[in-house]
């Protein structure tokens, strides 16, 4: 480490510099206070041993201790005081101005190396702690620099492709489909969608299709006339009319029903809304995003969607990346999901240990984002000092499931990414394997290997 040894008497200062020498340190030894701050403010040190009674009518040790605590970064080093006092009234001014260890003369050579000892111990772990803060710090810089989108975080080749097919469908007003595994975090796509466009601000509302009878989600969607049915006490507005102007995002379309499959079609064909119990249609002013983790197509093979509605909502569509598909980024979300539990929870949890991190970048995460933010708050839950460690982790991601299982998954899954966007590129595979985050090599060789038939040359380059 780097050592300044501040001491008046010759004799003393050569001892005393000798012996850390010996210990494999860096030393500068100075006479004099203001010799002394010259030289740290040139190059900061991690360890100052400072005589309190400099001679000489300058800075004394007390006035040079002050002077580093209150420069930049003055807190980063430790500073021993050594003095011939040895009273609670001395030690205590001397704590007060910043001092961490205190020592009395005469100082014995065994002594010294004692307590050079406990100072090397606390410079380890003063280099931890701001090592720690500094990563911190950088990883934030380089995620509000490079990393983020709106609220999406991730620097994947898969997140930078979804970046810019966002904007592309931002400056358009068609209805937008966004697909993924649940978790992936399309509900923040459909407001990037929003916050992109010209109607970002206006209203942007989500409404989760899964789980309503039929009257209470057309209600919640078209609104309704007082009487309509029961318990509709009063007349109320859908969130069609309450959302005029900006955008509405209906989350799980693939699980509604029918009926309101129908009325949905009408409000997006027509551009008007009939509440519940009136027969007077009301014009409506708004963006529809809906996302599903549905196979919609297949869907509309069982009979359980209308594929009138499919090609009405699916004019501009985007397909969201697994995390697993998408692993260099889990670092990233793991300092974003750590800074906001640290603050909610007030706890002094400053970064993910290397280990732990592994973990979590080795783990299949089939609740992919949501699945790791739940993750990183159960860690900081249990988690006791300033690092997350591996038994933090919740004992799901700790000893996650076999291999095999995982991979078989994760290739059936690629599979129908695959040809989701053949099919939507109209068969051209390079343009496929851009909106899927691949170079054309990779795309080319899963063809192969999940024997995807083409279909057809969409306008394809030959690879090379």
């Amino acid at each position: 480490m780097r050592v300044l040894l501040v001491e008046d008497h010759i004799d003393i200062r050569r001892l005393f510099e000798q012996v850390i020498e010996a210990r494999g340190h860096d030393v500068t030894a100075c006479a004099d206070g203001e010799s002394a701050w010259e030289a740290y403010s040139r190059r900061p040190y991690e360890l100052v041993l400072l005589d309190w009674e400099l001679r000489g009518g300058g800075m004394d040790g007390l006035q040079v201790c002050r002077t580093i605590r209150s420069s930049p970064g003055g807190d980063r080093c430790v500073i021993v005081m050594i003095t011939g006092h040895d009273s609670p009234e001395s030690l205590r001014t001397a704590l007060q101005a910043g001092v961490n260890d205190y020592l009395v003369k005469p100082v014995g050579v065994e002594f010294l190396k004692l307590r050079l000892t406990i100072a090397e111990q606390w410079v380890e772990s003063v280099r931890r702690r701001f090592a720690a803060e500094d990563q911190a710090q950088a990883l934030q810089s380089q995620l509000a620099d490079h990393g983020k989108f709106h609220d999406l975080i991730g620097r994947s080749p898969a997140m930078v492709v979804l970046y810019e097919e966002i904007q592309k469908v931002a400056a358009v007003d068609a209805t937008v489909l966004i697909e993924g595994e649940t978790g992936t975090g399309k509900e923040l796509v459909a407001r990037a969608i929003h916050l992109s466009s010209r109607r970002a601000s206006h209203t942007f509302l989500a409404v989760n299709c899964a789980g309503f009878t039929d009257s209470i989600l057309g209600s919640q969607l078209f609104g309704h006339k007082k009487g309509a049915f029961t318990g509709a006490i009063d007349n109320q507005e859908g969130v069609f009319e309450a959302a005029q102007g900006g955008t509405i995002f209906l989350d799980e379309i693939g699980d509604i029903s029918p009926a309101v499959q129908t009325s949905l079609l009408r409000v997006l064909q027509e551009r008007e809304v009939t509440r519940l119990g009136e027969s007077k249609p009301r014009k409506v002013d708004v963006r529809v995003v809906v996302a599903t983790h549905h196979n919609l197509a297949e869907d509309v093979e069982k009979g359980t969607f209308r594929r009138d509605l499919l090609y009405r909502i699916k004019v501009a569509r985007l397909q969201l990346a697994p995390l697993r598909e998408r692993l260099t980024d889990i670092p990233l979300l793991v300092h974003a999901f750590l800074g906001q539990f640290r603050s909610v929870m007030e706890k002094p949890v400053l970064q993910v240990s290397p280990e732990a991190l592994q973990v979590l970048i080795n783990h299949s995460w089939p609740g992919n984002v949501r699945e790791l933010k739940s993750a990183v708050e159960s860690a900081l839950i249990h988690c006791k000092g300033t690092v997350v460690r591996v038994e933090d982790l919740p004992p799901e991601v700790r000893n996650p499931e076999p291999a095999a299982t995982y991979v078989h998954f994760k290739r059936q899954d690629e599979r129908t990414r695959m040809v989701g966007a053949l099919q939507q590129t109209g068969g051209n595979r390079s343009e496929a394997a851009r909106l899927l985050g691949m170079s054309r090599r990779t795309f080319y060789r899963r063809l192969a290997e999940y024997d995807v038939s083409a279909l057809g040359d969409g306008g394809d380059a030959p690879l090379q």
